[in-house]
């Protein structure tokens, strides 16, 4: 679909851009308390002469890749900050109160305590389950938190609400048992071997689920959220932190209905009610594990329905993306890190309401001579290690916006170097099938400057010597950048070269 097409693109051309840096934050003017502005070109120094700002310019971009290739060794798994045991506990942990909810909806219970569980796990059910005949819809449930083997404190509490809001508090010990199954050839059947064996304590404090509603509303509202999970203890815990309502999700629908646990949105469309307006936020939500410390916040996705009638009169219902904002934050000893990063890409609603159709076959386009505004922002700042011992901070941050149908505008990015700061400006300009044919970036400092061109393969245009472009300062030609067979080099009037 092209309007998806699209949308990546945007956010692809950002993310490349902060590829050639050391950070990038992403965020759309306007659209947030914490949207910062277009990027303005940095103040002259008057101090350096001509060919100087030129040589200046050259050494602060080299600086610029060589600082990223750097962090980006260092940081190459720096993503991988829970152990593989941690992990696995952490989905088990999570596997407790959806299948706790679940069973409890399923069977209409309203409150389990820890003799309740206790009870589960010596007979398999509530007394009055085993006497009512539990489907197998119950069993589901029931298998995603006893056969965790759960041995639950005296505190360990959950209940269910009438319209739905499931609670869960307190602690317990889970016994994990996972198997494999390897052939014996002297019985010719599979057998069932241990392949995973693992017993850690869980704490709840204020989970709460409120994402399943009994009422019939066409303005529902939900939220998901703790104060605190402890998984594990000493070396190995795991602890999240977050607040009882830290996610919400709003919809407004065309129509009213009743968002619980059978609630499909395809079927909604089938009746012909349509998603009006979709809102995901997150407030914050910290992890803490080992020597690292991630914190996401003032997330906020949103999206909306788009539908049309076709020529056999089915309703077709598109749900269209149009902001996803974020804001990272991490923490780590080694290598020694601090960064945040926010990111904001955000498309104008009220064009997509306009300009969006559904073709007769029931694809997404853009209505003739128009498009969608779109606007996206990446920054980051922070400081960060490479090789171990040298501090690099970090401030990048980079503005896009789509000016045209088929042209996307890079308003301004800035990154700083050792205190120095270089500034681009650029534009891409699309075919009809949003494919980027070419792209233009200027690259200043000082009143030193270069365009460098780049095509639809995304490879840098260079003549037929070479040649790159020529960097110039006040309009005075005073080297160029060279290409000989991947060998970048700047070659200055006086004779001196800088290899990048």
């Amino acid at each position: 679909m092209k309007f998806f097409k699209l949308s990546a693109l945007a956010l692809a051309s950002t993310l490349a851009l902060a590829g050639c840096g050391d950070d990038n934050n992403n965020s759309s003017s306007g659209n947030g308390t914490n949207t910062p502005d277009v990027p303005v070109k940095p103040p002259v120094d008057n101090s350096l002469s001509e060919i100087e700002q030129a040589k200046e310019m050259i050494r602060t971009a080299k600086l610029f890749v060589s600082d990223n290739k750097a962090v980006t060794d260092a940081y190459e798994d720096v993503s991988d900050i829970l152990t593989e045991k941690q992990d696995t506990r952490l989905g088990y942990t999570f596997d407790i109160p959806q299948g706790l909810a679940g069973y409890m909806r399923e069977n209409s219970i309203s409150r389990l305590d820890a003799d309740d569980i206790i009870y589960l796990g010596e007979h398999g059910d509530t007394k009055d389950i085993l006497e009512n005949n539990p489907d197998l819809t119950s069993d589901f449930y029931w298998d995603r938190f006893y056969d965790r083997k759960l041995e639950p404190s005296d505190d360990f509490l959950a209940t269910l609400n009438a319209d739905g809001k499931f609670t869960l508090t307190g602690s317990t010990t889970v016994n994990i048992e996972e198997y494999d199954y390897v052939y014996n050839p002297q019985t010719g059947l599979y057998d069932p071997v241990i392949d995973n064996k693992d017993v850690f304590t869980v704490v709840f404090d204020g989970y709460e689920d409120a994402l399943s509603s009994n009422t019939s509303t066409d303005n529902f509202n939900g939220s998901l959220g703790f104060k605190s999970i402890k998984i594990g203890t000493g070396t190995d815990i795991v602890a999240l932190s977050s607040n009882t309502k830290g996610a919400t999700v709003s919809g407004q629908f065309s129509d009213k209905v009743v968002v619980n646990d059978e609630f499909d949105i395809n079927d909604a469309n089938k009746e012909g009610i349509t998603l009006e307006k979709a809102v995901i936020k997150l407030s914050s939500l910290k992890l803490t594990a080992n020597d690292s410390v991630i914190e996401a916040k003032d997330f906020e996705f949103a999206a909306l329905d788009v539908s049309r009638k076709l020529a056999d009169n089915s309703l077709v219902v598109r749900t269209i993306p149009y902001k996803f904002a974020i804001t990272g934050k991490m923490t780590k000893q080694k290598p020694m890190t601090d960064v945040e990063i926010t990111l904001n890409a955000t498309a104008n609603d009220a064009d997509i309401k306009k300009f969006i159709i559904i073709d007769e076959v029931g694809d997404i386009e853009e209505a003739a001579n128009k498009y969608v505004g779109m606007e996206i922002v990446l920054a980051i700042k922070g400081k960060v290690t490479k090789e171990s011992t040298t501090t690099i901070p970090l401030d990048f941050q980079a503005n896009l916006k789509r000016t045209a149908r088929n042209v996307i505008e890079l308003q301004g990015l800035t990154a700083s170097v050792e205190g120095k700061k270089l500034f681009v400006t650029g534009k891409s300009s699309l075919d009809n099938n949003y494919d980027v044919v070419s792209t233009q970036f200027t690259v200043e400092q000082n009143k030193a400057s270069i365009k460098l061109n780049v095509d639809a393969n995304g490879d840098f245009i260079k003549d037929k010597m070479g040649k790159l472009g020529d960097i110039m300062v006040n309009g005075k030609d005073y080297g160029d950048l060279m290409d000989n067979d991947g060998k970048v080099t700047a070659k200055f009037t006086d004779n001196s070269l800088i290899i990048l």
